[in-house]
C-alpha cells in the first residue's frame, strides 16, 4: 500500500488531557464491526531537519472498532488516549528498573556482611530485570486486545 499520511499529532481534549491523533488507512472490513487499519508507527523524527532526507516511518495494521461508515480505501482520523499510552510506558519502562532496584536492595539487606556483595547483588538485580521483561512480554500477549480500546476512529477524512 502507499501510505503517505503518516501524521501524528497532539490536540488538548475538553477532559484536560492530551489525545494524540494519527491517520489510517482503511485496508479491510472484518466482521463483528471490526476493520484493519494501516497506521504509521509514532517516531521522533518528523522527517524535517535539514540533514536528514526524510526518515522513512514503519507501518503496521492494527484491528479495531469499526465506529463510522467506512469502506476500504478511506482515510480516517484515529484517536489514541494518551493516559493509556503514559500508563503503559511507566510499565513497559519503569517495571523492570524498580525490579532490578529492588533485588538489589533486598539482597543487600539479606545478606549486609555476604563477601561479594556488590557483585552477587548485580547478578541477581540482572536476572530479576530478566524476568521482569518475560512478566511484561506476558502480560503484553495477555492484554494486547485492550490496546485497540484506546483506539477509537473519529472522522472520515477522504473517501475512496
Amino acid at each position: 500500500y502507499s501510505f503517505n499520511y503518516g501524521t501524528n499529532y497532539y490536540i488538548r481534549s475538553s477532559k484536560g488531557f492530551d489525545i494524540m491523533e494519527q491517520v489510517g488507512y482503511v485496508t479491510k472490513i472484518l466482521p463483528e464491526d471490526k476493520c484493519k487499519v494501516l497506521i504509521s508507527r509514532i517516531s521522533g523524527c518528523k522527517g524535517t531537519c535539514k540533514t536528514c532526507g526524510g526518515c522513512p516511518t514503519p507501518t503496521m495494521h492494527i484491528v479495531m472498532k469499526k465506529t463510522l461508515d467506512v469502506s476500504v480505501g478511506d482515510y480516517v482520523k484515529i484517536g489514541v488516549d494518551s493516559s493509556v499510552v503514559l500508563k503503559y510506558s511507566i510499565f513497559l519502562y519503569g517495571f523492570p528498573i524498580l525490579m532490578f532496584i529492588l533485588s538489589i536492595l533486598l539482597i543487600n539487606i539479606a545478606f549486609p556482611n555476604l563477601k561479594g556483595i556488590d557483585l552477587i547483588g548485580f547478578v541477581v538485580g540482572i536476572f530479576t530485570m530478566f524476568l521482569a521483561f518475560l512478566i511484561i512480554k506476558f502480560v503484553d500477549n495477555k492484554y494486547a486486545h485492550l490496546s485497540a480500546k484506546a483506539m477509537y476512529m473519529e472522522e472520515i477524512i477522504s473517501k475512496k
